[in-house]
């Protein structure tokens, strides 16, 4: 009897010791923690997740604390206009240099604010390694099979991060990956936890690349020709025809021009046709351009631009573009490269 009584007095105080740990937290917070080089007596501030929070800077030092339930986009306030790049919070300690220098512009002096991440958070990588990766990047089918593996697997490792987000509503604008990727990689991201505006961006282009996706059919819009006169878009269409989008100042759209001469060459007399549509204002730059370049095929200009009915509908807005269309206007391919264009031509034509 008194044996139980032992182990039982044994347990009450071996519970009795681990009560505490219950109540210890796992609460991680960020610590933003600045030198400034330069005069600058003030308060300096932060506005991130529609908040805005301050510290006090003393003797050219400063710090904040606080917590982020997810990496959230961020920019340092400097006075009423001044704010700097955007970085992103991460519960972590994050250092940052901040220079002052002064400016005088019709003899009223302007400070200029440079800043610059030390140290701290996952972020300042997972940038780099995104903007080298797009530094080779160019559009083909192959590079969207290659960046949906890439963005996927980032995905994956940080569905909450806001620069993600940002990301891939950049990637949705240049139309790099088609809608059913993007769809795709949207349903891995934790959307409630990104910036709203980005969400709001990629969700307005994957509206647009909806109705533009493979296997639907190009409406018939009206465009402008070299002489001035109304063309319905569909009236050249052959059995097979390219549209290109491109304008007279995209230095990557004249270096296509000279690359797909060869491809029409090769295929036009096999009834395939190539369209080129500018989103030129200017209808002097434009034909300029034609005739520098010794366009072969039909080129056309859509009136507004890039703000123009059939540009705005298809969400073109980075240079270049490129549809493969059958004789009806429906998708057969979109931004295939010269080689990709080649190949897919020979299956079809040969």
């Amino acid at each position: 009897m008194n044996k139980n009584i032992l182990y039982l007095g044994f347990a009450l105080a071996l519970v009795g010791c681990m009560q505490p740990l219950k109540k210890t937290s796992n609460k991680q917070t960020f610590l933003v923690q600045g030198s400034i080089n330069g005069d600058f007596e003030d308060y300096i501030y932060i506005r991130f997740d529609g908040a805005l929070d301050s510290a006090e800077v003393i003797n050219n030092s400063f710090q904040l604390v606080g917590e982020v339930s997810s990496p959230k986009a961020f920019q340092f306030k400097f006075d009423s206009i001044s704010t700097s790049d955007v970085f992103y919070l991460e519960n972590d300690t994050l250092l940052f240099d901040i220079l002052i220098d002064e400016e005088t512009i019709d003899g009223q002096n302007f400070k200029l604010y440079q800043t610059k991440q030390v140290s701290g958070g996952k972020t300042p990588t997972l940038k780099k390694e995104i903007e080298t990766y797009f530094k080779s990047f160019s559009k083909s089918k192959k590079s969207r099979d290659a960046l949906y593996l890439k963005m996927d697997s980032l995905i994956k490792k940080y569905p909450n991060h806001d620069y993600l987000g940002k990301v891939l509503s950049q990637i949705a604008m240049e139309q790099n990956l088609l809608f059913n990727d993007i769809r795709g990689l949207y349903s891995n991201l934790d959307v409630d936890e990104l910036n709203p505006n980005d969400v709001a961006i990629l969700e307005n282009y994957q509206n647009k690349r909806k109705v533009f996706q493979i296997g639907n059919e190009i409406p018939n819009y009206e465009l402008i020709s070299i002489d001035s006169k109304a063309v319905e878009f569909k009236s050249h269409l052959t059995q097979y025809t390219l549209i290109q989008f491109w304008n007279s100042w995209c230095e990557k759209c004249r270096l296509q021009n000279n690359k797909l001469k060869e491809i029409y060459e090769k295929y036009n007399f096999k009834n395939f046709e190539i369209i080129s549509i500018s989103l030129d204002t200017n209808q002097e730059d434009w034909i300029s351009s034609v005739i520098e370049d010794s366009l072969p095929w039909e080129s056309y200009r859509i009136e507004k631009g890039f703000t123009g009915k059939m540009s705005s509908d298809m969400g073109i807005i980075h240079l270049p573009q490129s549809y493969l269309v059958d004789e009806k206007g429906r998708i057969i391919e979109i931004n295939l490269s010269i080689d990709e264009l080649d190949a897919i031509l020979s299956a079809l034509l040969n």
